[in-house]
């Protein structure tokens, strides 16, 4: 009787998520890999789809919090933009057609994210150099702090950051600290629970059942508004020493001060309103300021994207940046599992003789992405794209170089995961000098790579690469 009942329900719930996933128009590999799974595993994959395939509830709900934001948003960015409209103008002139000029408007276009200048920009390759300016500057703190990182952990640096804003908290400053529910859900909570007692604000993100399948990928951290970080570095001893996995943690993050910290305060300010329902768009947190040397100022621009948002942001500029190279690109990622756009991309750029190289970790972290990575390598080695694999230790740098021109620095990595289901921004740097630092970091680490080849790869077994390619198809779904 129980089977009668429940077969009839299992069989109309396939048949409307059958219908809804065709309707969404995605990818037509994620498609058939969500039809696959439904229709010949319906009791694990019914369950399966619900936590982490659905993603149209996901979409209504950030399009009602996008329009509250860009109407308090209104009140305070037009001011910032305006403050330095003139120098931005000059800078961008220098690029009048060329395709850099076609990456600023289609940042604009998807994220309106607005070229603004920085008056410093410091690139780390190291979590102790990284750690130890974040601290000085929290200690150095006056007005407010806001943090946010996917992951939080609860160890040795986090000791040593919550007694500073321990002690900020006691001396009248705003502390307000934001953490990925499910990035952090591991980690003990007693240091974030005693800072919430002092006075502090402590938010998880994408804490409902609905969201789990989603992540808020921002490493975020604006003091007083003008000064900010950003990058691939967690709040954790293990981005200093690797930890108790890792010989080394190889990572780069980076540090600005001026106008352009306002952009990666939008995306804080942004995301605790619909959080916390708290509004912090007001000139306190976006002070306008006038530049002490705009001839030295440095030209960034912010592009970010979501689950929620119309464009894959981040996955288009990227897409761009390779398709409009003309010399030479170095990326480097953690992880390779590109979706079939940005995977021809790279193969074009290749075959077009353009000297791209990418760099990921040879020490896996998550075997599955790994294992999926390796059926994506040989076409692009392939099509003359030289590949590395860095084996000193973990590998979670996220840095991008085109032409010796430009560059860009963030937290996506070049995964479907972060092009189409996590928060994840990337700040693009039009600076040839700083493009040349991110280059010869590529450069440094190559010592501490292997470098894949065709020979390589064939000497896999039939096992192997049939597990490789399950992997494959497992990441389409996921």
């Amino acid at each position: 009787m129980l089977t009668q009942l429940i077969t009839p329900v299992i069989i109309v719930y396939v048949i409307v998520v059958v219908v809804i996933l065709i309707y969404e128009d995605r990818d037509p590999s994620t498609t058939l890999a969500w039809l696959l799974v439904l229709l010949f595993l319906p009791v694990v994959g019914i369950p399966l789809y619900f936590f982490f395939g659905r993603v149209w509830p996901w979409k209504r709900h950030r399009a009602r919090v996008d329009a509250l934001n860009a109407q308090e948003a209104h009140q305070v960015l037009p001011a910032v933009y305006a403050a330095h409209q003139l120098w931005s103008n000059e800078r961008r002139a220098c690029y009048d057609g060329t395709d850099v000029a076609k990456i600023i408007t289609l940042i604009e276009r998807q994220s309106d994210g607005h070229p603004l200048p920085a008056e410093s920009v410091e690139i780390f390759t190291s979590g102790a150099e990284k750690f130890d300016h974040l601290i000085a500057d929290l200690e150095a703190a006056t007005d407010h702090i806001h943090l946010q990182y996917f992951i939080w952990e609860r160890d040795e640096l986090t000791a040593r950051v919550t007694e500073v804003l321990l002690r900020k908290v006691a001396e009248g400053v705003a502390v307000r600290v934001m953490y990925d529910f499910v990035g952090s859900i591991t980690y003990r909570k007693d240091e974030l629970n005693a800072l919430k007692r002092a006075g502090a604000q402590v938010e998880a993100d994408l804490t409902k059942v609905n969201e789990l399948n989603y992540r808020n990928h921002f490493k975020i951290a604006v003091i007083d508004g003008l000064v900010g970080y950003t990058g691939g570095m967690n709040m954790g001893q293990e981005y200093i020493d690797g930890g108790s996995r890792f010989e080394v943690w190889r990572d780069t993050h980076m540090r600005v001060t001026g106008p352009f910290v306002a952009e990666l305060q939008r995306l804080f300010v942004g995301r605790w309103l619909q959080n916390r329902k708290e509004s912090l768009w007001s000139e306190r947190y976006f002070p306008v300021r006038q530049l002490a040397d705009p001839s030295s100022a440095i030209m960034l621009q912010l592009v970010h994207s979501s689950v929620g948002d119309e464009w894959e942001a981040v996955k288009q500029t990227f897409l761009h940046a390779v398709t409009s190279a003309d010399c030479s690109v170095r990326i480097q990622s953690p992880y390779f599992v590109p979706d079939q756009s940005f995977y021809d991309a790279l193969l074009t750029a290749g075959l077009a003789g353009v000297d791209v190289r990418f760099m990921m970790t040879g020490v896996p972290d998550k075997r599955i992405p790994f294992w999926a990575a390796q059926t994506y390598i040989p076409r692009v080695v392939a099509s003359g794209v030289r590949f590395y694999q860095y084996t000193a230790g973990f590998f979670h740098a996220k840095a991008l170089a085109v032409d010796s021109t430009f560059c860009a620095i963030g937290t996506a990595n070049i995964d479907v995961r972060s092009f189409s289901l996590h928060d994840e921004l990337a700040v693009f740097i039009y600076d040839e000098e700083i493009t040349r630092q991110v280059e010869c970091h590529f450069e440094a680490d190559r010592a501490y790579c292997r470098e894949i080849t065709a020979e390589e790869l064939e000497e896999n077994g039939r096992l192997i690469r049939f597990r490789n390619s399950v992997m494959r198809l497992a990441s389409r779904a996921l």
